[in-house]
């Protein structure tokens, strides 16, 4: 009995496996911003929903927007993410892909961004720091911080060789700007193309406001 079990399970993983889609092509997560530097990613998945098997093969940035309760059905593995509420982190997927599916356990929505990063990475000029910010770690495609901006704070970034993506990590309800585009909600974004100037606005009067934001190489 073992065996045709064993048969079974193998044949229904290899369907799964031929069935896969790109990242960017599930359903699911909806590309909002494609250029020769980035593919972003926008994922939103319904209470009780389930993604359609896809794979992981671009180096890649993942931002978690929500705490929601998820699982997954894994065929190809390169290491375990943690997902919850503001994880920001990297993988390379040099050596490995990740195929799985995604599901909702939650009765809130799963927000996440998978921020794909398909360039080759070239030389990287001198960044400076960007004020109230905290380096999170610096990969080969990327250097990436978290900026939390205090209430009423207004800032303008160190002008950078490089392009810059910043995505809000704070809302409902935010009051930020980023030269002047409203970011009022988590995923709010806007990519900038190299040695462009970056002013960033905390409007609130009480309360801090997050940003991510990414140095591309």
């Amino acid at each position: 009995m073992r065996k045709p079990m064993l048969l079974l399970s193998g044949l229904i993983l290899s369907l799964a496996a031929r069935t896969q889609v790109q990242v960017s092509e599930e359903p699911r997560h909806h590309k909002v911003l494609a250029n020769e530097w980035v593919r972003v990613l926008d994922v939103h998945v319904p209470p009780h929903d389930t993604t359609q098997m896809h794979k992981h093969s671009t180096p890649s940035v993942f931002i978690v927007l929500s705490n929601t309760r998820t699982g997954s059905q894994v065929l190809v593995e390169p290491g375990k993410p943690s997902f919850a509420d503001g994880n920001i982190w990297f993988e390379s997927f040099q050596d490995k892909p990740r195929i799985h599916r995604v599901w909702n356990e939650d009765t809130v929505e799963f927000h996440v961004m998978d921020i794909e990063l398909p360039h080759v990475p070239g030389s990287f000029g001198k960044v400076v720091d960007p004020p109230f910010s905290k380096l999170l770690f610096d990969a080969k495609p990327a250097r990436v911080y978290r900026l939390t901006l205090p209430a009423g704070q207004h800032e303008a970034l160190p002008r950078s060789q490089a392009p810059i993506l910043v995505i809000s990590l704070s809302g409902p309800g935010a009051n930020g700007t980023v030269n002047r585009q409203p970011f009022t909600k988590k995923g709010d974004y806007l990519f900038l193309s190299g040695n462009s100037p970056v002013a960033i606005a905390n409007n609130s009067p009480t309360d801090d406001q997050q940003f991510a934001v990414l140095y591309l190489k």
